[in-house]
């Protein structure tokens, strides 16, 4: 280890603290970098916990070790020790090197060396894998689009999976197939590409309970806007609009590799939406996969449009009892969260609760947004079942979200538009995946209790 520094937690009240740090600060002293904390912490902390040691760890240029065994022991009643283990090991990996670089020099690599009891290795290596599926999100999301195509994203996650492969079945549908299922939707962004669509889905079935969740994701690889072609500085970083397969696929990864008792789908509609002679236009009407009609009111709208026609597939084909989508999917979210919380929509309170409170223990501000009838209205259609937008720019992101839930069938939705969190400062954040991990280990199967491990 370089300088051989130790990061280690220590309490509030330690004498050590004689500068009266405040918790989540620091102070170094002979070689030691304490990380100040408390006895009455709560997994509601977790979230600003995780930021805060996030960007300690992006600040420094060398390696240092982490007494991970220091953390764990400020673990109560209140926060569990896997959730503090999580998330420490997640912002320790972090920024430890960057997942999509082309630079030929100076390319920053640093390697912590975590000080870990072996009562705590279990957890500990569990914590590794969701480190590895956000590094491995975040790799497709840094990379071009021109390299990372719909084509490309299916290859780089069926290349993931080939260990697993016994315990998932992969299924890829291609244009004809998208075609001959109806799936007109996602076929109509894809009009102005050179570009095949897919429909990538990962099935992984690892309990016998009945439920069955399924992970929607947004994959536009590249959004020009299509006819309603965007300004060039919003099209700027329009590679990051496939964040949201992004992170379903990573999240399936994880439950896979650390053999989650749980059933959950993946389900990501991949496309470019361009801009072409052939491209859809403002005031074509589609037929949907629901069989609701749709007039295209605005061509950048479109993330809605092949997110539709993948709830309905999840809802129809494969029998969700509960779906989640997560989508980049409109700008507005900045206005109302900033990129500080991503927006979440639930059409049952008691769901929007687990997920609020999963959300604490992964670190993960989320806020809940409403549905509500008034945010359909302005998608009425004089020609169609609805409208994909709307000119008026009231409750933008609230009804994309409606908008979606028309495509569910009724089934228990939730939906969380990362926007403005998918990404920041122009680098992949792999988002929701400890949030998504977490609600699919404990909603199906009690993982923690069945390896005892503390949490």
């Amino acid at each position: 280890m370089e300088d051989n520094k130790m990061l280690k937690a220590i309490d509030l009240n330690d004498s050590l603290n004689s500068e009266n740090k405040k918790v989540f600060e620091t102070f170094e002293k002979e070689n030691v970098i304490y990380f100040v904390l408390a006895k009455d912490l709560k997994n509601a902390d977790m979230p600003l916990f995780y930021e805060t040691i996030k960007t300690f760890f992006q600040k420094l240029t060398k390696s240092i070790k982490v007494d991970v065994d220091s953390f764990i022991s400020f673990a109560n009643k209140d926060l569990r020790r896997c959730s503090i283990m999580t998330n420490l090991v997640t912002a320790m990996r972090f920024w430890e090197k960057d997942p999509f670089t082309l630079k030929t020099k100076d390319v920053k690599e640093l390697k912590h060396e975590a000080i870990v009891d072996e009562s705590l290795r279990f957890m500990y290596e569990k914590a590794q894998t969701i480190a590895e599926s956000q590094f491995f999100c975040r790799r497709l999301q840094d990379t071009p689009s021109d390299i990372m195509t719909p084509i490309k994203f299916v290859e780089e996650v069926q290349e993931l999976f080939k260990p697993f492969e016994s315990k998932v079945k992969i299924s890829v549908m291609d244009k004809k197939q998208l075609e001959e299922k109806g799936m007109n939707l996602i076929l109509a962004v894809n009009k102005g590409s050179s570009i095949e669509p897919r429909l990538l889905t990962i099935e992984y079935r690892n309990s016998d309970s009945e439920e069955l969740f399924a992970y929607v994701g947004k994959g536009i690889t590249f959004d020009s806007g299509g006819m309603s072609l965007k300004p060039s500085s919003a099209m700027k970083w329009m590679k990051f609009d496939m964040s949201g397969a992004a992170i379903v696929a990573s999240t399936l990864y994880a439950l896979v590799k650390n053999e989650i008792e749980t059933n959950v789908v993946a389900v990501m509609p991949l496309t470019e939406n361009m801009l072409s002679p052939n491209a859809v236009r403002p005031d074509d009407i589609v037929k949907s996969y629901s069989g609701l009609t749709v007039e295209i009111d605005n061509t950048d709208a479109e993330g809605r449009l092949i997110l539709a026609d993948a709830l309905t597939y999840a809802a129809r084909d494969l029998k969700a009892t509960k779906i989640f989508d997560v989508a980049t999917l409109t700008g507005a979210m900045i206005f109302s969260l900033g990129d500080t919380f991503s927006g979440c929509w639930a059409t049952s309170d008691e769901d929007w609760k687990n997920v609020r409170t999963t959300s604490h223990w992964a670190g993960e501000f989320i806020w809940r947004l409403p549905f509500h009838d008034d945010f359909i209205k302005p998608l009425k259609s004089d020609f169609a079942d609805l409208k994909n937008s709307s000119n008026d720019r009231k409750a933008g992101s609230s009804r994309a979200a409606c908008f979606l839930k028309e495509f569910t069938d009724g089934v228990n939705y939730i939906h969380f538009d990362v926007a403005a969190t998918a990404d920041k400062n122009d680098r992949g954040q792999g988002v929701m995946i400890k949030t998504l991990y977490r609600f699919a280990k404990e909603h199906i199967k009690k993982e923690c209790d069945k390896h005892h491990c503390g949490c």
